[in-house]
């Protein structure tokens, strides 16, 4: 599964395009927008088999009420939109997405709107990390304070509640929100097309003001390339590196394509990567998932058996709410896609999904690491990542360093991902309908993702000096004996 979802107008670098014509001003009818409503409201009900994993149903059912009760006269896409970025986000699931229909994409296109910066966020506080204005005037790693006089912290805290994540998790949003295409996009989609910036920031601990233009997508990837080609440099899917005695595997991703372009096999290349460790007789050994959004699920489950000396269980269950679904015609799913002859009907009143994998139990891998297991997480850590890092949490003892993973430690809901269309407005709902449980158990809080057992927050300074904070600690860790 490359299972990733969110709230997004872009999530790409969107390159020169003619818009068709998009009236922003439009207004829908009040009866066409309480129809699209109920359609999201009957697509969620029916299919999204993870609704209340983390908010029961009668705290789902008031939001979705009170978020109807505010539906009372005509609004343009980009005001219901606002509307129900909530409400998608309130399933609180990163693998749920909403996006604005394709004529309004196209729309946002070809405006300059984008952030003409690209931000770190440390410690809660927004740093200017690059610059992609035109004379390059900023002093790099000045704190952000405010953007056409709104503070950054109540900008942030707008847009929080409008991205989705798993459960309460907050680091991946912080993640989404660095992206060069996501600021400045979801800054207009609050606060109106904005291709005018008024920033203050303070570079050194003075404060300075100053007014630059937004971006279209072509001119910020023209910029990135001149300026910061280094950031565009594409690595390897996985690789083995040794600092000292220590080696340090790193896996960028399990999305299947990224192997497949890079013509690496992974179960080779780690039967190849724990061969080798095994044979120079390695005490300690270094897993660098950070910003790993996941992908095969089998990916993580092998990895993980190269850690675990006994027989483990993955996947708990995975659960669909139906063989049927009326929301369906909304998509470009039909019932005749639902793969019935794989499910089964169980005491809960909904369906087993069988057949994977990953619900057998696992058995370990030869060469296995029985040594000391390091591993680097982050909020971009997701899907079958946090997979992958709560099962070896739960069989072994590990040390995680860094912030918060940006995966629910239980499970998700993904597979089965369709898109709803929303008939009138033509917003799109992305729409996971498979509830993924891990069979892990005795963490807490249910409603977060994997949190380190030492937290390393890198400073601006270390970021601008590519100094790799989290990894320095790691080795001062093994320095000591762990």
């Amino acid at each position: 599964m490359n299972r990733l979802a969110l709230f997004t107008l872009l999530t790409t670098l969107p390159g020169s395009l003619t818009a068709q014509a998009y009236d922003a001003d439009r207004l829908f009818a009040l009866e066409q927008l309480r129809e699209d409503f109920s359609v999201l409201r009957e697509s969620l009900e029916q299919g999204h088999a993870g609704l209340y994993r983390y908010s029961d149903k009668p705290a789902i059912d008031r939001l979705l009420d009170v978020s109807a009760s505010e539906i009372t006269g005509p609004m343009t896409e980009l005001e219901f939109l606002r509307l129900l970025a909530p409400v998608v986000a309130g399933a609180n699931d990163g693998h749920t997405g909403l996006s604005p229909s394709p004529l309004l994409v196209e729309y946002f296109q070809a405006q300059p709107l984008l952030f003409p910066f690209k931000l770190r966020f440390l410690a809660g506080k927004a740093y200017v990390y690059r610059d992609y204005t035109s004379d390059q005037s900023l002093v790099l790693g000045g704190e952000l304070t405010h953007i056409n006089g709104r503070a950054i912290d109540e900008i942030v805290a707008a847009l929080l509640p409008m991205m989705t994540s798993d459960g309460r998790i907050e680091t991946s949003k912080y993640k989404r929100l660095e992206r060069e295409t996501a600021f400045g996009v979801l800054y207009s989609a609050l606060h109106g097309l904005t291709t005018e910036y008024s920033i203050t920031y303070r570079p050194g601990g003075t404060e300075q003001t100053v007014a630059v233009s937004g971006l279209r997508g072509a001119d910020l990837a023209a910029q990135l390339q001149t300026r910061y080609p280094e950031d565009l440099v594409t690595k390897p899917p996985i690789e083995l590196s040794w600092r000292d005695d220590v080696p340090i595997l790193t896996v960028r991703t399990f999305g299947g394509g990224a192997y497949g372009r890079a013509r690496i096999d992974y179960e080779a290349f780690l039967q190849t990567v724990f061969s080798e460790v095994d044979r120079r007789g390695a005490q300690d050994l270094v897993i660098d998932v950070r910003d790993n959004g996941g992908g095969s699920d089998e990916y993580g489950s092998l990895l993980a058996a190269h850690l675990l000396s006994n027989e483990f269980e993955y996947y708990e269950s995975l659960r669909v709410n139906s063989d049927s679904f009326d929301f369906l015609r909304y998509t470009t799913m039909s019932n005749d896609d639902v793969p019935r002859d794989r499910l089964r009907a169980n005491e809960a009143g909904t369906y087993d999904f069988l057949g994977h994998s990953n619900l057998d139990v696992q058995q370990p891998q030869s060469p296995t690491f029985t040594g000391n297991v390091y591993i680097l997480i982050n909020g971009g850590s997701f899907s079958a990542t946090g997979e992958f890092t709560s099962a070896v949490n739960h069989n072994r003892d590990v040390t995680f360093v860094g912030e918060e993973s940006g995966a629910g430690y239980y499970g998700n809901t993904s597979g089965m991902m369709t898109v709803v269309t929303l008939p009138h407005t033509r917003l799109r709902v992305r729409l996971p309908m498979v509830r993924y449980s891990m069979a892990v158990s005795g963490y807490t809080p249910a409603d977060r993702g994997m949190i380190p057992g030492h937290e390393v927050i890198p400073t601006i300074d270390d970021v601008l000096a590519g100094r790799d904070a989290e990894m320095e600690f790691v080795f001062e860790l093994i320095a000591r004996g762990g």
